[in-house]
Formats: C-alpha cells, structure tokens, sequence
C-alpha cells in the first residue's frame, strides 16, 4: 500500500454517502490535480471542522478505484467576518 501527503483545498461540498459506518466525501484540488476523497476514520469531526474552500493537508492511500483514503488531516481554521452585537 503507497500513502501519500498532499496539500490543497476543499474543492466541493463535504457530503455524508454512508452513516453504517459514517463516510464522508469531499474533493481535494492540489496544484497539480483534484482528488476523490473519503474519509472514515473520525468522520464526525471532519464534518464538522471542513467547510468548502478551506485549505487542508491530507495523509493517506489510494483504493482500488484510484479514490484518497484519508488517514490523517489537519484543516486550517478560517474566521470569516466575525460580528460582534452589543
């Protein structure tokens, strides 16, 4: 099994397929090309963290049908227009 580590950002909406177990979808656009990403493992909190746009490092493998298994991932939180009501 090869892993691979890439940079980019979220390139779609991030879409729950299954929920026995949980599997999320997302796509990845690096530099060089977009990616066809799952993720399983601590699904509920990257449905919670990723937001379209939102840069992201990934650490995974590929399946057999050439889709990013995603291992490990760190999103960059971004703080969008913040108001303040007083």
């Amino acid at each position: 099994m090869e892993y691979v580590s890439l940079k980019g950002t979220i390139n779609s909406a991030v879409k729950v397929i299954s929920f026995t177990p949980y599997l999320i979808r997302f796509e990845l656009k690096t530099a060089e090309q977009n990616y066809n990403c799952l993720v399983a493992k601590d699904a509920l909190n990257f449905m919670y963290v990723a937001e379209e746009s939102a840069p992201i490092a990934i650490f995974g493998h590929f399946n057999k049908r050439h889709q990013l298994i995603v291992d490990k991932y760190h999103v960059k939180n971004v703080i969008q227009n913040l108001s303040v009501v007083r």
